[in-house]
């Protein structure tokens, strides 16, 4: 006799339905099972569907019903921390989980942000998987090439947990100039590549936003970085002075006029904004006074090392 289509349907309804119910029990008959024996597995960390393609086939067409199954799994599996303690890996499966997921429902967004939170968080919080986390963003955004919050959560992966400040400033520099990307994207990335090096990167975002923007909070915060940085330079420009100053003269200027007196209007002792800097003739350190009307922005380690060049006169 044959059956229908309707028949088929439900007969892979039922097969689908049947399968994800034995699912759901592997892991309490396990357990009970270990409890009477007293003989754990000696994998406790075993994952019986590890291939998203196989899985894919086993869902028969209902890959947002397994989808979502493996999503809730994948939650589970993480915040369990009892049996997190007892594995060998804590989290070994956790991408494997979320690459079954995203396989089976591409479009399950919140598996690409969160799971990547779930495996670039160090340990014992999170996997400590911060390459897997970037691995399953990439996945999403082969989805999703135009949704700027893949590229964000990718640039927080690279500065917070791998501490590439320059590759997070060039993922959040390319999704600032995405359609529906926020205003404040392009600052972050400004602030990530002046970390990581990339200087005159970083000043000419702020500039561009600056000059671009039409909010008055967002133009003024960009102001207040494109002025510190000019700061961050002047300063380190009057401390080569002052140290040549010494090598040259056994002591350090009575002034900064001194300092200068020669070379006037080459170089400025006093901010961008008119304000003397302050300097101790007892040390040779020279510093932003308490009275300026610049709000600064402390400037990375890394920018200041590169104004250490030569002066010539």
């Amino acid at each position: 006799m044959k059956v229908g289509s309707a028949g088929r349907s439900r007969q892979s309804m039922i097969f689908a339905g049947i399968f994800l119910i034995c699912l759901v029990l592997i892991k309490p008959v396990q357990d009970r099972f270990e409890a009477r024996t007293g003989e754990p597995e000696p994998d406790p960390d075993l994952l019986y569907f590890s291939s998203p393609a196989a899985v894919k086939r086993i869902a028969l067409g209902y890959d947002k019903l397994f989808a979502d199954f493996y999503w809730m799994r994948a939650i589970q599996y993480y915040g369990r921390r009892e049996e997190a303690d007892k594995r060998p890996v804590r989290f070994k499966n956790l991408h494997t989980l979320f690459d079954i997921t995203t396989t089976l429902d591409p479009y399950l967004m919140d598996a690409y942000r969160t799971g990547s939170m779930f495996l670039g968080e160090p340990e014992p919080v999170g996997a400590g998987q911060p390459e897997e986390a970037l691995k399953l963003l990439d996945k999403g955004i082969s989805v999703h090439p135009k949704d700027w919050r893949l590229y964000y959560d990718k640039g927080f992966v690279h500065y917070l947990y791998l501490q590439d400040f320059k590759a997070a400033g060039e993922i959040w520099m390319a999704a600032s100039r995405l359609p529906n990307a926020p205003y404040w994207m392009a600052a972050l990335a400004a602030m990530a590549l002046s970390k990581g090096g990339a200087v005159e990167v970083a000043i000419a975002l702020w500039k561009r936003q600056y000059e671009e923007t039409s909010r008055a909070d967002v133009r003024e915060n960009a102001r207040n970085h494109i002025l510190s940085f000019q700061v961050a330079k002047e300063l380190a420009v009057l401390e080569g002075l002052i140290a040549k100053f010494r090598a040259e003269n056994g002591s350090f200027p009575r002034s900064l006029q001194q300092l200068v007196h020669s070379r006037a209007g080459r170089y400025s002792i006093v901010d961008p904004l008119g304000t003397p800097y302050d300097y101790d003739p007892e040390t040779g350190n020279v510093w932003l006074s308490l009275d300026t009307k610049i709000q600064y922005k402390p400037i990375p380690q890394a920018y200041k090392e590169q104004l250490r060049f030569t002066i010539y006169d």
